[in-house]
């Protein structure tokens, strides 16, 4: 955490740490004299915290040669986990906002667009992101360790920067024991938040098994998590308590589909899904996936009652019996 405050102040990322790192420098865009000799150079420099002395051999360069430089140093500190001095981080933090002058052609749909050769600004936005993104990652182990973590301290509207700092909880919470994942679950389920999508709510149920938790994400947006996480009921829980969750989920619109075929995988099946099944036959939106579901399962009673139920609307839907001509005319015969 010693370096959280002066990294938060006034910084803004212009590079998410997933994307990609700038492309590898071509040294034969630029005049090959010397070049190595200059990096090791740097590289010495750069161990020592001489920063003036780099900038200075840096600032005596032709651009090119200065920006692959740049641009290879950079480099380097791709892998360091974080800032090893406040001085390297402020050197750092100095090269992501400048503006690289060598810029060569290339095209892009069709047209030639001009794009820097060597993008070492790119390259020192990325290795501030991932700094950061270990800063959160330290500070979030320590927070859950202590039992105060709080999760509205990202999950706010107004948090700019809330989709990075999920990124680093979620690659926390990977390496939580799952003493610490049920207790943050508990404490997820009963709060009234704000959450941009379902991740963290996956993450957890698919370690703890939390029911509180499963009902919590039902009532979300459905998208891509929620509908895995629907797959995992079945590993925690049976009988009725996964029937419960099941139904419940079914009653979402956008999951009903899934969590009836879940629920029908069921065995043996309580009888609150046996009737919940039976019921929606009568959803004429999914009565036929319903009835194929009872056709794949081993179940004689329920199969007895989907033929009989079946038995009884065709009746219903069958034509009425003419009743027998007595002979005698509805009207009168004209003239």
């Amino acid at each position: 955490m010693k370096l959280v405050l002066l990294i938060g102040l006034g910084w803004l990322m212009g590079m998410p740490v997933h994307a990609a790192p700038p492309s590898v420098p071509r040294s034969e865009l630029v005049a090959d004299e010397g070049l190595q000799g200059h990096l090791d150079y740097l590289g010495s420099r750069l161990q020592q915290g001489q920063f003036a002395a780099m900038d200075s051999l840096l600032d005596s360069l032709a651009v090119g040669q200065r920006e692959y430089l740049l641009c290879r140093l950079l480099t380097t500190l791709d892998a360091s986990p974080s800032a090893s001095s406040p001085e390297l981080l402020l050197w750092v933090r100095a090269q992501s906002v400048k503006a690289p002058r060598w810029l060569v052609e290339k095209e892009v749909d069709g047209f030639l667009v001009q794009q820097p050769a060597y993008d070492f600004a790119a390259a020192a936005r990325l290795v501030l992101s991932r700094w950061q993104q270990q800063v959160w990652q330290d500070n979030y182990r320590q927070l859950l360790e202590q039992n105060s973590f709080e999760f509205k301290q990202i999950y706010n509207s107004r948090n700019r920067d809330l989709a990075l700092q999920q990124q680093a909880l979620l690659a926390v919470l990977e390496r939580q024991p799952r003493f610490v994942l049920q207790r943050e679950a508990r404490k997820l389920a009963a709060m009234s938040i704000f959450l941009p999508d379902n991740q963290l709510l996956r993450q957890l149920v698919e370690r703890t098994g939390d029911t509180a938790l499963y009902q919590k994400l039902w009532h979300q947006p459905v998208d891509h998590d929620s509908i895995a996480a629907l797959m995992s009921v079945a590993r925690f829980h049976q009988g009725q308590t996964a029937s419960d969750l099941l139904i419940a989920a079914s009653r979402n619109s956008r999951l009903t589909l899934p969590a009836l075929q879940q629920l029908s995988q069921l065995s043996p099946l309580p009888d609150s899904a046996q009737k919940f099944l039976l019921a929606e036959l009568g959803n004429r939106q999914y009565s036929g996936q319903v009835a194929s579901l009872l056709l794949q399962m081993d179940e004689p009673r329920l199969l007895a009652q989907l033929a009989d139920r079946l038995t009884q609307q065709e009746k219903r839907h069958a034509s009425p019996v003419m009743l027998p001509d007595t002979g005698t005319p509805v009207a009168s015969p004209g003239l």
